[in-house]
Formats: structure tokens, C-alpha cells, sequence
């Protein structure tokens, strides 16, 4: 019977894949923009140190190999490690010693942006996020892989099927692009928001200080995924799809001292918590585009944000609240700012 119902999800999931494939071609309009983009050459070390004071600032935890236990991170993130969880670089499943967990969470598109983690698979479809993690894990210094462990997004109660996506970067900096795994297997998709009881520690607050400190039950509503199969970065989302006119969305920055090297340009759908990375750049026009063949639904509500750090010095241009138009084309004209005012800004998206 176990076998049967293994076979009978693994081809569930493979049919969702697919349908959701299949959904989200409607986005894809390949020759739209057929002209040849010419892109500047690109400098990683500035766009690294543009975001290197952005970056969400990564939690530590500690838990022991060979067990089964859960622990949870600040915003919620719930991580089920499983006896043959970890394993080291030659494969072998690690049954004891302390595994020293490193996570940051992105929940929010302000954190997308600010960690370069933008919502778009590594083809260039615009994904819906649920939520986005960077895991890494280490013994006594050395790198630790993951075998097979569980992890619960917080989220809100939907029936929205959801799968896990893994991410790559070139750098520790580079955008980052998601891609389905190659081999799904059940567990890595949830086919909507599942309600978990968790104990919880609650400290009262008074005006001299915490008073006191007890446990209850609480309910947390979680996308919960029993087979993720990989640390690194790691996503919870679906593919967004419509059957909307598609049009194509163009940022010039007209000071020609702003362009690939060292200018970020998001475009965010605070609807859907959905950021895309607009990627390509015409150096001959000074504009920023998104990646060829891709476009967007004509009337969904955008955000437009563009940073950049030039000789030390940050700027920035956003455009909140606007709808995408036929061939809409957006003029950023940025003005300096400090890091602290940017961090601000991106938190309020």
C-alpha cells in the first residue's frame, strides 16, 4: 500500500509541474522585443557593495545529528531534522555531533530586493513567494549537506498548492535564479496551507524589563514540505500565470554614470509578493529591461525601484502605486540618499 501511495504522489506532482508549465506560458512571448541588447560589463565587486549593508542579517541555531527534532527561526521558519538528515561532502549521513545551522529569512519583498533573491526562475517565469530561506550548515567548520529534512514557511491560510524551488547565485551576491529539481519526489510540494500546534515561549514585557516568562500552544499556518533535499537558498512558491495582454516595462536612467556595473532595477507586484530583476541593459539607450521573451499582464499594479552605489555614495529612485501600460516605460531620475533611508524604503514595500 506504502508503494502505491508513493508512486500515486510522485505522479501527482509531476502532473502539477507540468500543468503548472503549461499555466504559466502565457507569459512567455518570445520575439516581442527583438532588438539585440548590448550590455555593459558588468563589475560584481560594486553591486556587492551596494547590497552588502541591505542584506538581512542571518540567525545561528545548533542542533544535534541523529536525532529527530524541530526548531524554529524569528519569523517563523520551522526546520524538522530527521535522524539521516545531514551528511558530509563524501555522502556519508553524519548520526552524531552538533551541526551548527546558519538562516536567514525572506518573507517580505523589501528583504527580496535587499538580498538580491528576486522571484523569477532561472528561464526568466515570475514566481509567487510564499517565502524564501538561505540556509547553510557546518561541523567544527567543515561543510554540511543535506540529506532529506522537513521545513514549514509561515504563511497565511490559502489553498494555493505551492512547491519548493532551489536557488543559485554566481557569487554570494549575484541575483538569485530558481529552478525546480530534477527529480521531485513527494513531500516537496504542499497542496495548500497546512494549520500546526507549536509550543511556544512568551516573555511579558513591563516598563522595567521582562517579567515573566511562560509556554502556551499557539497555531501557526505553514506551507510544510517533509522532503527538502538541499541547503543553500530555497524557495516556497508557484508559478504566476495570466491570460492578460502582455506588454514589455523599460527603465532609463538618464544619467549615463548609472547603468549595469553598478545600478540595481526591481520590478515588484506587491499584489502577488512577486519581485522581478530587471537584468538586461541597453547600453546605447540607457535603459533597463527584463529578461528576453518575458513580459507583464497590461493594468497590474507595480512598484518600480532602481539603487545604485557610486563611489561610495548610494541613490535611489522608487515609483510605488502605478499599473503596467501598453509599452510602458518608466524615466528614474535618482537622487542621493543614505543606506538607512533606502533599508526604510524597501521595508514599507
Amino acid at each position: 500500500m506504502d508503494v502505491l501511495f508513493m508512486k500515486s504522489a510522485y505522479r501527482s506532482l509531476l502532473l502539477f509541474c507540468l500543468a503548472a508549465m503549461l499555466f504559466t506560458a502565457s507569459c512567455k512571448k518570445g520575439g516581442y522585443n527583438s532588438q539585440v541588447i548590448t550590455t555593459a560589463n558588468s563589475d560584481e565587486t560594486k553591486l556587492n557593495a551596494l547590497f552588502s549593508g541591505l542584506r538581512s542579517t542571518p540567525q545561528n541555531m545548533a542542533v544535534t545529528a541523529g536525532f529527530t527534532q524541530t526548531v524554529y527561526a524569528g519569523n517563523g521558519t520551522k526546520l524538522t531534522f530527521y535522524p539521516n538528515s545531514f551528511k558530509d561532502a563524501n555522502g556519508n549521513v553524519i548520526r552524531k555531533g552538533i551541526i551548527n545551522i546558519q538562516l536567514t529569512e525572506i518573507y517580505t519583498i523589501g528583504d527580496m530586493i535587499a538580498n538580491r533573491a528576486a522571484t523569477a526562475a532561472v528561464d526568466g517565469r515570475l514566481l509567487t513567494s510564499g517565502g524564501e530561506v538561505l540556509i547553510t550548515a557546518t561541523m567544527n567548520g567543515e561543510e554540511v549537506f543535506a540529506n532529506k529534512y522537513g521545513i514549514g514557511f509561515r504563511a497565511t491560510p490559502s489553498q494555493q498548492p505551492m512547491i519548493l524551488l532551489y536557488g543559485s547565485a554566481n557569487t554570494p551576491d549575484s541575483v538569485v535564479s530558481w529552478s525546480i529539481p530534477a527529480t521531485p519526489q513527494p513531500g516537496a510540494f504542499a497542496a495548500g496551507t497546512v494549520n500546526s500546534s507549536d509550543t511556544g515561549i512568551v516573555v511579558v514585557f513591563t516598563s522595567s524589563g521582562p517579567d515573566t516568562v511562560t509556554t502556551h500552544t499557539v497555531i501557526t499556518t505553514y506551507y510544510q514540505f517533509d522532503s527538502c533535499a538541499s541547503f543553500g537558498w530555497i524557495n516556497c512558491d508557484y508559478f504566476y500565470g495570466t491570460s492578460a495582454q502582455l506588454t514589455d516595462v523599460r527603465v532609463m536612467v538618464p544619467d549615463t554614470s548609472f547603468n549595469q556595473s553598478n545600478t540595481e532595477v526591481f520590478i515588484v507586484f506587491p499584489t502577488i509578493n512577486a519581485a522581478a530583476h530587471m537584468s538586461q541593459y541597453d547600453a546605447a539607450t540607457h535603459t533597463f529591461d527584463l529578461p528576453y521573451g518575458y513580459y507583464l499582464p497590461v493594468g497590474i499594479p507595480v512598484d518600480i525601484v532602481v539603487a545604485t552605489n557610486k563611489h561610495g555614495v548610494y541613490y535611489y529612485y522608487s515609483d510605488t502605486g502605478v499599473s503596467t501600460t501598453d509599452n510602458m516605460f518608466i524615466y528614474a531620475e535618482l537622487s542621493a540618499a543614505s543606506r538607512d533611508y533606502i533599508k526604510t524604503q524597501l521595508s514599507n514595500l
